[in-house]
């Protein structure tokens, strides 16, 4: 597919109307180079016009209408593919227990499906491998463990969940037995996530030379892996934004709508610990990180921040009443919603334009425990400068002068919170953030850590502890290291 103009792609649909592989190639091919799916989404309805019995055809539209944001049509077109008589139904309901935990923050129908798929196949691992999932989000330390040790018995091969049994597991002896399976998995294998888990467990051994030494690792296959992250491309890309979103744009959408608080940031500065203690009020709920923005961007503006001068009125109510459904949808309410999406600092502007009346929160921390956090965790390929120190402390630099932008523009609208003062004095730094989003003190803040929501960052774990300040100065377990790429 050479040619991605909209006519071209129409037309490649149109000659593979009535061949489900043609189609299944294309809109593979769309989706991996994230282009819009409207045209592979209408191809699949059209060809189960033609061939209503096609289960693979409604399983493959049903994954597709899932990558469209299309939630509910998806678990509809999964349970069509499941009166079909789908091979390996145990597959079907592990992804629609997939939208349930993971969009509509259902965990409840979530963990049905689990156990339908356990019933169609008692030694699906996938299964167990979710559950695991399931539970850690909820904070069940030991009910993870379990599900990720079954997934285990059943498939020892599976690298994930050896990884993710680990991040459940307290190391305090070099003699751990899970401590020597990951040492074994590592030599025998490639895989970050295993390189990732290991390093953590040698930090928590006190072993820090080991610790970076596998975080390295992980950081320079996923860096083989990523999109190369080039500076001046990144630098443009902000300036653009500054540019088309200065003060003069922003003021043309004044109004008013619902109000949802934005916590953003770098990843890493505290964005899930502020949620939970905002989540313990009365006021909020946490909706975690949606996807909304994003999404919207990826579909409206492939070119960011280039078309957003062709918004209009018609548009912004559109994207207005959207987000208002979705808002809905989570939590039947009127509770006051927060959304913590770090990357949203990049959408400021555009998330005023669409919602006037929201505010924004934004974390902040010293950057070289940033860099230390976002360099031991994996991000995944969107954040592709995190597998290097240097490229961490540019993007750092980037970020902070877009916020001071965004701060010129919206006041009081935009807060700052530094991690350190949340942690070392929450009465205080707490009772200054809802101050200025209109809400009164609520002792309940300061017991964030027993709230049994779900949580689905990698934070999953520090926000059950209660507030404390073991994670300040984390850096300086590694200063060679930052001395040797900044120097002293």
């Amino acid at each position: 597919m050479a040619k991605t103009t909209d006519s071209h792609i129409q037309s490649l649909f149109r000659q593979a109307a009535k061949n489900l592989p043609a189609i299944d190639q294309l809109a593979n091919n769309l989706f991996q180079r994230r282009l819009p799916l409207k045209h592979a989404l209408r191809a699949y309805k059209d060809y189960l016009a033609y061939r209503p019995g096609s289960a693979n055809a409604a399983f493959n539209y049903a994954f597709y209408l899932g990558k469209d944001a299309q939630f509910e049509a998806a678990i509809s077109m999964y349970q069509r593919a499941l009166k079909l008589g789908i091979d390996a139904p145990e597959e079907v309901h592990l992804n629609i227990a997939n939208i349930y935990m993971d969009r509509l923050r259902n965990e409840s129908k979530a963990r049905m499906h689990l156990q339908k798929a356990l019933d169609r196949n008692p030694d699906y691992a996938g299964a167990y491998f979710n559950l695991g999932n399931l539970e850690e989000q909820a904070g069940d330390r030991s009910a993870a463990a379990l599900n990720f040790e079954q997934c285990l018995k059943i498939d020892s091969t599976n690298e994930s969940a050896l990884a993710r049994l680990a991040d459940t597991h307290k190391f305090v002896e070099d003699s751990d037995p899970l401590l020597a399976k990951l040492i074994n998995a590592v030599k025998n294998g490639n895989n970050s996530d295993l390189q990732f888990a290991l390093g953590k467990a040698y930090e928590q051994l006190g072993n820090f030379e080991a610790a970076w030494r596998h975080f390295s690792s992980g950081n320079a296959m996923d860096q083989r892996a990523f999109p190369p992250y080039r500076q001046d491309h990144t630098e443009d890309v902000f300036r653009q934004i500054m540019l088309q979103c200065d003060k003069e744009w922003v003021s043309r959408f004044e109004g008013s709508s619902h109000d949802p608080v934005f916590i953003c940031g770098m990843f890493r500065t505290g964005s899930t610990l502020l949620e939970q203690v905002l989540a313990a009020h009365p006021s909020f709920a946490a909706g975690g990180e949606s996807e909304f923005f994003p999404r919207l961007v990826a579909r409206e503006f492939p070119a960011y921040p280039r078309g957003l001068d062709s918004m209009n009125s018609d548009k912004l109510r559109s994207w207005k009443k959207a987000h208002k459904e979705q808002l809905k949808k989570l939590l039947g309410k009127t509770t006051r919603l927060t959304d913590k999406r770090p990357d949203n600092f990049l959408y400021i502007g555009l998330i005023k334009a669409v919602l006037p009346s929201a505010k924004f929160i934004v974390t902040e921390r010293d950057w070289r425990d940033v860099a230390t956090s976002i360099y031991s965790t994996r991000l995944g390929a969107s954040q592709n400068y995190a597998t290097s120190l240097e490229n961490i402390r540019h993007y750092i630099g980037l970020q902070t002068k877009l916020v001071d932008h965004w701060q010129s523009i919206l006041g009081p609208d935009l807060e700052r919170v530094r991690y350190e003062g949340l942690v070392s004095e929450p009465r205080d730094t707490v009772s200054a953030v809802l101050q200025g989003l209109g809400e009164a003190w609520d002792e309940d803040c300061l017991n964030f850590h027993k709230l049994k929501n779900t949580v689905q960052t990698a934070s999953v774990w520090q926000v059950r502890e209660p507030f404390h300040t073991k994670s300040i100065g984390r850096w300086k377990n590694y200063k060679s290291q930052f001395e040797d790429v900044f120097g002293s």
